[in-house]
Parts: structure tokens; sequence; C-alpha cells
């Protein structure tokens, strides 16, 4: 309002005067208006005959008045809005009334010179008409600058009047403020009994609230480990149920060797019954070939003396035809002994073969089961070859009883001397030795009885070995349960340090409040300084203030104790942690031996089943054996039969044909042998059932080894010498033989056919012990591919149990790191609060001295007001300029960091006046001052609000874990706080 009323009187003004010079240019204005825009868009465009119109019309006098007056009342408002005194304000309003005329003629010699000498009589005119508006112009601004200053001298009168009114109602608004302050006070002692009962209650509900996720997480873990402990329930109950599948099998299978070995018992049983009764039948058949031997030795005499005494046709007859048999005996008897040699050369072949097998199968074998499976493939062996010598032996009695048979037969055509003779004592000593072998053939098999007994015993114990694994497996379980347990304690110490955190940051928060409280403080004290009696009260209040903010430092003080006490405990806990882990490294390492020590005695069994089961396959081989033995010994028995039937009938026609002298037979030597050596004994290496440590399980290993290499040295040296009697029996045996094929050859009798079914025997065995070695090598392939298997399965398991220990190792480095990084952070912490306190007494010290500031600038002031009061009063409109500059200082000294005020221009203004320039340059080093050390207080504020320097935060809580708030005071002087 101070401004526009001058504007707007000089504006009407202007109005009334062009009206009344001017009544008939109204529609002169708007045509010359269009016209002067024309001609600014059109200028070098128009024609002449435009340019004579325009000559002749008044629009350039128009447009001149115009922007005259457009121009006057701009510099005009410009000039009224500037509060300046009355003769320099006319000067420059003349100055620019002449730059105004002189623009305005500038503007019309700027035409084109055509158009300049064809107006010259319009300029004439025109400038006659501007002296005319020069002397109105004149005495307008005298008659609006005498309005003006008479309504600034009403408006400094009312001003004056409205200013005793505020000051009466300041000082009725200080009484209220102390009355306010009073209240304060009692309020927030009451807000501070308030906020501790409210902190207990705080501090209550957090424990509650600890105690009930302490419960949850409790009830949490108690579910996750009876969620495990039925899983693992089931699937050692789906275990069970395989390994009791498997023990069914099992039993099935013994239940099924058992009937296989109680019926092979009762076959052999009944083939000895049956071998009892061929013997015996055998036995009567030898007696009567003995007879017909006798007969055709008659027969032979008697045909010897009729071949002396005459020589028949029939009888020549006779002879040739048995001559011709005698030849086909001979021919078959020949081919016979080649196939006998094709059969043996075949033998060598598959022999060699066999050979060359074993051999790549030893290869294999040596580089999965090492010595043991070695040993255990030569004793093997050794029993093979024991079995064929107890075969060439059981041969041997057959040729030894044949030779008995005719033995005897000379003894009966000879005169019989005292006692028995050397082939019969020798025959003795052989039925001895073959009794002893029996008798450690039945020891043997009840050693291997014995041997399935233990092994039921040892599957027993498995299955009790078992049931410790169940155990164990139990505990195993229990012991990762307490290891959740301990991976939880760690998370509950996460969280206890989350809320450390939080409670920093509630402190942060409180720092925040401190900080707003003492913005408010100082607004207050700004409001206070403008009273004079409510001083003393301020300075109780900041006195107040002060012992709050130390009560707060001691309290936060004794949380960051708390705190320090909380970081104590959480490294207990940390250090129990460590040593549980310890614990269960140890326990886990343990574990590992056990498995390691269970996995060799599983090797062991399964190599005792391996070794069951070749006995088994043994058995059977050696009952297919004596199966075939008997059939063959059924059919020779027959074929025997039929022989002796056809020389029965031979010897009725040498009876009827002729009556010869029977010749003296050559005497044979009789076949010597000695008892074979017993079998081998059993293995003495008794296997403990548990080994105390890997060092006595290495050096049982190693005894045990030693002890069947021992054992097959003894065998092989026993073989050798069996060996050795085997083929001295069998020279003594080939030598009986060619004896008594030059006794028949020279009798004229047929080839012996024992012989030819002893070689056919041998052979028919070596073909049964093939096919038995061969799929003997077929089961040894398949065991050795399952064990690969086996140890692909261990290898992968060792790797797994590699990748645990490396993923442990790994999560005990972070939890090192975690701990480094917490007591990093309550160092940090430590240099907070040192930083704080510093700060916090340097903000004591600024405050006391902003103070003592305002004291001084409040005595200056009752100095200047009692200045003010003895100076004259005549000057009455530079009466009110020392109380507006002083508003003006204190609007300044109360908001320093405010936006520029808009009584800045009426300061600028007053400035001006000579009276009262001390007033102002006394105030202004004041005012400085008092902006420095406001300035230093609101700088330190933002300091603590924001340090500099390095992060003071944890690298797990982000870089700003703070809440940070930005203030100003408004045109109200007045903080609103903004949160982000």
């Amino acid at each position: 309002m101070l401004f526009l009323h001058p504007v707007s009187f000089c504006v009407a003004q202007l109005k009334e005067f062009q009206q009344k010079s001017s009544p008939a240019s109204v529609g002169g204005e708007r045509g010359g208006g269009g016209s002067g825009t024309g001609s600014k868009k059109k200028r070098k465009v128009k024609e002449v005959n435009q340019l004579d119109a325009d000559r002749d019309s008044p629009d350039n006098v128009s447009f001149s008045h115009k922007t005259g007056r457009f121009i006057i009342c701009f510099h005009l408002a410009r000039l009224f809005c500037r509060p300046l005194s009355s003769t320099e304000s006319l000067r420059q309003l003349s100055q620019q009334l002449n730059g105004l005329v002189s623009e305005v003629r500038c503007y019309r010699h700027h035409c084109h010179p055509i158009r300049n000498q064809e107006l010259a009589a319009a300029l004439e005119s025109s400038k006659l008409t501007n002296s005319q508006l020069n002397t109105k112009l004149d005495q307008l601004v005298r008659s609006c600058v005498y309005a003006y200053l008479c309504e600034r001298k009403e408006f400094e009168q009312k001003f004056s009047k409205e200013q005793g009114a505020m000051r009466e109602q300041l000082q009725v608004h200080i009484q209220t403020i102390g009355i306010l302050v009073s209240e304060k006070s009692e309020l927030q002692t009451a807000l501070q009994y308030t906020q501790q009962a409210a902190r207990q209650k705080t501090a209550e509900a957090e424990e509650l609230n600890n105690r009930l996720q302490t419960t949850k997480q409790r009830v949490s873990e108690l579910e996750r480990t009876l969620s495990t402990v039925s899983t693992q329930q089931k699937q050692f109950e789906r275990q069970n149920k395989e390994l009791e599948k498997e023990r069914d099998n099992l039993r099935l299978e013994v239940l099924r060797l058992n009937n296989l070995s109680e019926e092979s018992k009762q076959q052999s049983s009944e083939l000895s019954e049956q071998l009892r009764q061929i013997t015996q039948d055998n036995a009567a058949m030898r007696l009567e070939v003995d007879d017909l031997h006798k007969r055709l030795e008659m027969a032979d005499l008697m045909l010897q003396q009729y071949s002396s005494q005459s020589d028949s046709p029939g009888f020549n007859q006779k002879v040739e035809i048995l001559l011709e048999e005698k030849q086909q005996l001979e021919s078959r008897n020949h081919q016979l002994l080649e196939s006998v040699a094709q059969l043996k050369t075949e033998r060598d072949h598959y022999v060699e073969r066999i050979q060359e097998e074993g051999r790549l199968w030893k290869d294999k074998t040596e580089q999965l089961l090492a010595q043991v499976s070695l040993v255990a493939e030569e004793r093997d062996r050794n029993i093979n070859q024991v079995q064929e010598l107890e075969a060439s032996i059981v041969e041997l009695k057959n040729a030894a009883a044949l030779l008995s048979v005719e033995k005897e037969a000379q003894e009966n055509a000879e005169p019989q001397p005292s006692g028995p003779s050397e082939a019969e004592v020798a025959l003795q000593e052989a039925l001895s030795s073959l009794q002893q072998e029996k008798d450690a053939i039945t020891a043997q098999y009840q050693a291997q009885l014995r041997d399935n007994e233990q092994l039921s015993r040892l599957c027993a114990e498995q299955e009790t070995r078992l049931g410790e694994l169940e155990r164990q497996v139990e505990s195993q379980s229990q012991e990762e349960e307490d290891r959740r347990r301990m991976l939880e304690d760690v998370q509950s110490d996460k969280a206890t340090i989350s809320r450390a955190l939080t409670q920093n940051r509630t402190l942060k928060d409180q720092l925040a409040e401190l900080q707003n409280g003492f913005v408010k403080l100082t607004n207050e004290n700004m409001e206070l300084t403008t009273a004079i009696q409510s001083e003393q009260h301020v300075k109780k209040e900041l006195a107040r203030r002060m012992g709050e903010l130390q009560e707060e430092l001691h309290n936060v003080k004794e949380q960051l104790e708390l705190k320090c006490q909380e970081t104590r405990g959480v490294l207990e806990q940390r250090d129990q942690v460590v040593a549980h882990l310890q614990q269960y490294c140890a326990a886990y390492q343990a574990v590992a031996a056990d498995r390691e020590q269970l996995h060799q005695q599983f090797l062991q069994q399964t190599q005792l089943m391996d070794r069951l089961q070749h006995d088994e396959s043994h058995g059977r081989a050696q009952l297919d054996i004596s199966q075939n033995q008997l059939q063959q010994a059924e059919k020779h028995l027959e074929q025997l039969v039929r022989d002796n039937e056809q020389l029965k009938a031979e010897i009725k026609e040498l009876l009827n044909s002729s009556a010869l002298v029977a010749t003296s037979k050559d005497q044979g030597d009789g076949v010597e042998s000695q008892s074979a050596q017993e079998s081998p004994t059993k293995s003495s290496v008794v296997i403990p059932e548990d080994f105390e440590s890997q060092k006595e399980m290495e050096d049982f290993i190693r005894g045990a080894l030693a002890q069947v290499e021992a054992e097959r040295d003894e065998a092989r040296r026993q073989l050798e010498e069996e060996h050795r009697l085997h083929m001295a029996a069998r020279q003594q045996a080939a030598v009986a033989l060619r004896l008594e094929h030059i006794r028949y050859a020279t009798s004229a009798e047929g080839v012996p056919v024992e012989v030819h079914q002893a070689l056919q025997a041998a052979m028919e065995k070596l073909q049964q012990r093939f096919t038995s070695l061969m799929r003997e090598k077929a089961d040894l392939k398949e065991r050795v591919e399952e064990l690969e298997h086996r140890c692909i399965q261990l290898s992968g398991e060792t790797d797994t149990i590699g990748e645990y220990i490396a993923l442990y190792q790994s999560q005990r480095a972070i939890m090192k790191q975690k701990h480094q990084e917490k007591e990093q952070y309550i160092n940090m912490l430590a240099q907070d609060k040192e930083e704080m306190k510093a700060k916090l007494a340097e903000l004591q010290g600024l405050v006391l001295r902003l103070v003592a500031e305002r004291n001084d600038w409040y005595n200056r002031y009752t100095g200047a007001v009692r200045g003010l009061k003895t100076s004259n009063s005549k000057q009455a409109h530079g009466t009110i300029r020392p109380t507006f500059s002083f508003y003006v200082a204190l609007w300044s000294a109360v908001s320093p960091l405010s936006e520029t005020s808009p009584l800045q221009g009426l300061e600028a203004a007053s400035s001006q006046t000579l009276p009262y320039s001390s007033v102002q340059t006394e105030s202004k080093p004041l005012v400085l001052r008092e902006d420095g050390t406001a300035q230093q207080i609101m700088q330190l504020l933002q300091e603590i609000q924001n340090p500099q320097g390095a992060p003071r935060s944890p690298p797990f809580l982000g870089e700003n874990p703070c809440i940070p708030f930005f203030y100003r005071p408004d045109k109200q002087d007045e903080v609103k706080i903004l949160v982000v």
C-alpha cells in the first residue's frame, strides 16, 4: 500500500490530463497505435501515397504522446518505489523528463530523411505541445509529491499509534511467557518422570519381547529337530527293512545250501552203497575171470599138444580166425592210443590257454586284492592238485587190484609160498595210506562244517554290529542337532548385535532430539532477548538444559558401559562356539576313523563270503565229478560183464576144439607206492573281531601274510613230493602195462581194456576240471568288477568328506572376520563417544559466549534508547526511523541464516538519513560478531549431525545408519524439521 498509492494517483492525474488536452484523440490513439505498429513492421514496404497520407494525419503526435506517457509512468513508479527526499526526487524527475524529450527528438530524427523533410512542420508543432506538456507535468509532479508526503505523514502517525499498542501487547506477552516458562519447567519435570516410567516400561516390554522371541526360536528349533529326527527315523527304518530283506535272502541261501549239502550227502551215501555192490560184483567177476584164465591156459596147453600131434584144416581155420581177431584188437588198440595222444595234445593246449588266462587274471587280481588274494588262489590250486593226485591214487589202486588178482591167479597155479609177498605188502600199505587220506578228507569236511558255524556266528555278530552302527548314527544325528543349535545361538548373537545397533540408532535419534531442543532453545533465547525482564529466567533455563544434557550424557555413558558388557558376553559366547566347533571336528575325525575300520571289516567279511561261495562251488564240482566217476564205473562194469561173456564163449569154443597145454607165464614186477601226504591242513590264522588301532591291524595283516606264505611253501613242498611219488607210480604202472601187453601179445590174448578206461576217465576228469576252472574265472571277474565299483563309491565319499571339511573351515573364517568387525565397531563407538564429549563441551562454551554477546547487545540497545528520548521531537518524519532501523538490526540478528528480508530496502532508504548513522555503525560489528557465534554453533551442530572423516558405521550396517534431518527458519522464525 505504501508504494501503490502514489503510482495510482499519478496514473489517474495523467489520464485526466490526457482527456482535457485531447478530448477527440481517442479514436486517433487507436488508429495511431495501429499505424505505429504497422509502420514498425512495414516500414520498408509502404508506398509514396501512404507516406503523403501519414504526413497530413495526426498519428505521429498521438504516438509520441503515448510513448511519453508510458515512459513517464514507469519512471514515476520507479522513483516513488524508492523513499527519497522531495528535492532529490524533483531533480531526478526533471532530468528524466528532459531525457524523454530528447529521446522523442532522437526518435523523430532517426527516421528517413525524406520523411524528416516532409514532417518539419509537424516537428515544430510537437515541440510546442511538448513544452505545454512539460509545464503540466511539472504541476502534476508537484501535486503528486505533496499528496505522497501527506499520506506518508498520516501513515507514520498511524504506525506510531500501532507501535505503542504493540509495545503494550509485548509487555503482556512477556508476562505470559514468564508464566508459560514456569509452567514449562514444571511440565518438563513431569515429562522426565513420565519418560523414566516409559523407559522402564519399554525396557520391560523389550525383555518380554526378547523372551518371547527366544521361546519362539526354541519352539522352531525343536520343530526342526523333530522333523529331522522323524526323517532320520524313517531313513533308519528303510535301511533296517533293506537289511532285514538282505538277511532273509542270506538265510534262504544258507537253507538252500544246507539242502544241497544234505542232498549231496544222500547221493554220496547211495553212491557208496552202489560202489560196494559194484566192488562185490567186480570181485565175483574177477574170480570168474581167474577161472577163465586158468581154463584158457589149460586150453592153450592142450592146443599146443594137439598142434604138435596133428595139423587139421578146421583147427587152422580157427587159428586164422583168432589171429584176425587179434589183429583187429591190435588195430583198435592202436586207434585208442592215437586218440589218447590226440587228447593229450589237446589237454596240453587247453592247459596252456588256461595258464595264459590265469596269468592275465592273476595280474588283475594282484592290482585289486594284493597278496591275500594270491595266497588264496595258490591254496585253491594246491587243493585241486591234491584232488588230482587222489584221483591218480584211485587209478593206481585199481591197477594194483588188477595186479593182485593176477598174482593170486599165479599163486593158485604155482605152489603157495609161506607168508605174504612184497606186492601184497605194498598193496596193504597203499590201502592204509588211502584210508588215512579218507580220514583226512573227513576231518576237512568237519572243519568246513565248523567254518560254516563260525560264519553263522559272524553273521550274528554283524547284525549286532549293525545295531551299534545305528546307535552311532543316532548319536551323530544328535551331534548334528547340537551343531544346528550352535548355529542358531550364533544367529541369536547376530540378533543381539542388531539390537545393539538399533539402540545406537535410538541414541542418535536422541541426539537429533537434543539438537532440535537446542535449536528451540536458541529460538527461545532470541525471543527472550527482546524482553529485559526475562533475562535471568533464560539463564536459569539454559543452566537447567545443560544439567539435563549432562544427565543424558551420564545415561549415554551407562548405556555404553552396558554395551561393552554385552560385547564381552558376545565374545565369551564366541569362544564357546569355537570350542564346540573344535569338539565337533574331533568327533567327526573319530567317526571317519570308525568308518574306515568298519569299511575294512566289511571288506574282510566280503572276502570271507567269497571264500565260502568258492568252497561251495568247489564242493558242487566234486559232487559232479563223483557222479560222473560212478557213471563211468557202471559203464565200465557193464563192459567188463560183456567182455567176460565173450571170453566165456571163446573158452567154451577152445575147450571143445582142442585141449592144449598152458604155457608158463611171465613174471611181472609189483607196483610199489608210498603213502600220500595228508591233505593241506586248515590255516591256523584266526581273525580277531576288533582292532584297537590301525597299526595293530597292519601288523596282524603282515603276520597273517607271512603265515599264509609259509603254509604255501609247505604245500608246494608236499605237492612236489607227491608229484614225484606220482611220477614214480606212473612209471611203475607203465612198466607193468608194457609187460602185460607183451604177455598178452605172446600168449595170443586180447588187449586189456582197463588202461583205456583209466585214460578215458582221466580225460573226462580233465574236461570237468577245465569247465570248473572257467566258471571260477567268470565268478572272479564279476567279483573284481564289483570291488572296482565299491572303490569308486568310497573315493566319492572321501571327496564329499573333504568338501564338508572345507565348508566348515570357510564358515569358521567368516565367523572370525565378523568378530574382528565387531571389535572394530566397538572401538569406533568409543572414539565417537570421545568426540561427542569434546563437541558438547565446545557447544557449551559457544552457548555461554552467545549469552554474553546478547547481554552486551542489550546494554548497547538500552543506551541507544536513552539517546533517542533526548532527541528533538520536531523532526516528525525521522522519529520513526531509529525504531525502524532497530527492528531491521533485530531481524538480521534473529535470522542470520534466513533468506534476504524484504525490509532491507527500507533499511537502505533509512540509512541515507544523517541523524541516526552513528547507531547503525555501532550495531554493525555487534551483529557480525553475533552472527559469527551463531554460525559456529550451527556449524558445530551440523558436525555433530554429520561427522566428517572416515565412515563410522560397520560394513554390515551400510554407509549411513543414522536418520538425517535438515532445518531452516521460515518467515515466522520457526524451525520445521524434515526427516528423510
